[in-house]
């Protein structure tokens, strides 16, 4: 007997006939005599028109009444999921988050897991009784619902995992594993058999939606099993497994892109010292405005200097706000947030150092005029800033130069 956390993704209990379609899945692994923790998102599109429903009435301060809407998704679909699985004359029993006492800082919108009790859980498996859980939800010290932040139940899923030593962590979405890119924008790409804990989590920190980044942290921090795989079709999936050991030898392991993004861009007549930025990075921060791909160019004396930066796109309003309170201090002349961009991003273990792949991926995208607006690079990725009118040609035309497609496995 096995002890496995399933989580279903948006689209696995999207309507009242998905649920029961993954209550079946359950019920056969319970069967066949193995200990099952469910883990549920909200339905499709759910989370997104809560979300619209906050911002229609405050999107420039986030407060704790915003994670009291988002967080209702969840509530409705463990209820359904707990009683199609007792149709199944399942034991089941739903828990939301504050029920286990998932406990979270006060981040609001995007909390991280302090603690999680396990004996409800323990309790329910040792009678015979399969818990379904919230995802995405928490509760802080001061007594607050929190959320864990978009994708958060892939994070709760990984969390049980750890805590309640699971076998392993299987998460099921509708899509049939990892890609090497998305295969709604890709005809060609590859699903990967297996993919390292450390190319995954950069896939997933740079936009692949199959995975929340945070929840393969966890997972490489507490070395869970774990694997992606489908709800509608039911084929092996992708293995998150340890480091493979192929010595100095460089593979792309898939292009990755993030659609969520905007770029901030700073003009001024003087130089944007390191205590300016100090000054406004800090100021984001406090905002819990995550900022990534800095850029600083300076021009010259009496030229434009330039500090260009990545904030996510629903961050954008009360980055806007927050610079422009800084004007003063700042100096700066013009501020610009451009948000039709798209960040691609390159991902394989030993990438900066094949001195071959930077130059192919900058003569490729000149070949087919497609300009670059930022550039980063580390050992594991190539990150580039274009023009979202260009974001399905590039993709299309990097995968192929990077022979993605070609049957390497």
């Amino acid at each position: 007997m096995a002890r496995y956390i399933v989580k279903f993704g948006g689209t696995s209990v999207a309507n009242i006939d998905r649920i029961k379609h993954v209550a079946g899945l359950v019920a056969r692994m319970a069967h066949d005599g193995h200990e099952i923790v469910v883990v549920v998102s909200a339905m499709a599109g759910m989370t997104n028109q809560l979300v619209g429903y906050t911002k229609s009435l405050c999107s420039t301060h986030i407060t704790s009444e915003h994670d009291v809407v988002t967080a209702s998704g969840e509530q409705i679909t463990v209820g359904l999921m707990a009683l199609a699985l007792q149709q199944l004359n399942l034991k089941s029993i739903s828990y939301l988050g504050f029920q286990i006492k998932i406990k979270t800082d006060a981040t609001h919108t995007n909390a991280k897991i302090d603690h999680i009790s396990t004996r409800i859980l323990e309790e329910s498996l040792v009678n015979g009784i399969i818990p379904v859980v919230a995802g995405f939800q928490g509760i802080s010290n001061n007594n607050r619902l929190t959320t864990l932040g978009r994708g958060g139940s892939d994070t709760t899923a990984v969390a049980l995992a750890a805590v309640l030593n699971a076998d392993r962590c299987d998460i099921y979405t509708d899509v049939e594993g990892v890609y090497t890119a998305d295969p709604r924008v890709v005809y060609n790409a590859r699903k990967l058999n297996a993919i390292s804990h450390t190319e995954m989590l950069e896939l997933a920190a740079q936009g692949a939606k199959v995975l929340h980044p945070r929840c393969v942290e966890l997972s490489l921090r507490y070395n869970i099993n774990m694997q992606v795989l489908s709800s509608f079709n039911l084929v092996s999936g992708t293995q998150i497994i340890n480091e493979e050991t192929l010595m100095e030898q460089t593979s792309i392991r898939g292009i990755a892109h993030n659609l969520s993004e905007a770029k901030v861009t700073i003009e001024s007549i003087n130089p944007i010292t390191p205590r300016m930025m100090a000054d406004l990075f800090s100021a984001l921060s406090r905002e819990h405005i995550a900022i990534d791909m800095i850029a600083y160019v300076n021009a010259g004396q009496g030229l434009k200097n330039t500090l260009n930066f990545i904030v996510n796109k629903d961050d954008s309003v009360r980055a806007n706000v927050k610079i422009m309170e800084l004007k003063s201090i700042i100096g700066f002349d013009t501020l610009a947030i451009d948000p039709n961009i798209v960040k691609i991003s390159i991902v394989g273990i030993g990438i900066r150092s094949n001195l071959e792949i930077t130059p192919l991926v900058f003569q490729t995208l000149a070949d087919h005029q497609i300009d670059i607006q930022m550039v980063t690079t580390s050992e594991i990725k190539i990150g580039l800033i274009i023009a979202h009118d260009h974001m399905t040609k590039a993709i299309s035309v990097l995968h192929d130069a990077l022979q993605l497609g070609a049957s390497t496995e």
